[in-house]
């Protein structure tokens, strides 16, 4: 019965993974430099933000109902929107 319980993990290391997608968030630190130290930890900043883990984790942090979910989209909808056209009158 145990036998039957029991699952097989493939674990693989970061070097195995051939899609670049698949492998997660990396950036390679070259040189001893304390300047190369921060040109990649801006770059890994600038990727963890792009890729929109941190504002994942933040959203689900907490229980939100759908109906404020909605709420929520629709006002930020609307403040993009008077945004774009408070824009558009001043380029004119």
């Amino acid at each position: 019965m145990q036998g039957l319980m029991a699952k097989k993990y493939k674990v693989r290391t970061m070097a195995q993974v051939r899609d670049s997608k698949e492998a997660g968030l990396s950036v390679t630190v070259r040189g001893d430099s304390p300047h190369e130290f921060m040109k990649a930890l801006r770059k890994f900043k600038r990727k963890v933000n792009e890729s929109g883990v941190i504002q994942d984790y933040r959203d689900k942090q907490y229980y939100e109902k759908p109906s404020d979910k909605k709420r929520k989209a629709k006002k930020a909808a609307i403040r993009r929107q008077q945004r774009a056209m408070q824009e558009e009158r001043n380029n004119y």
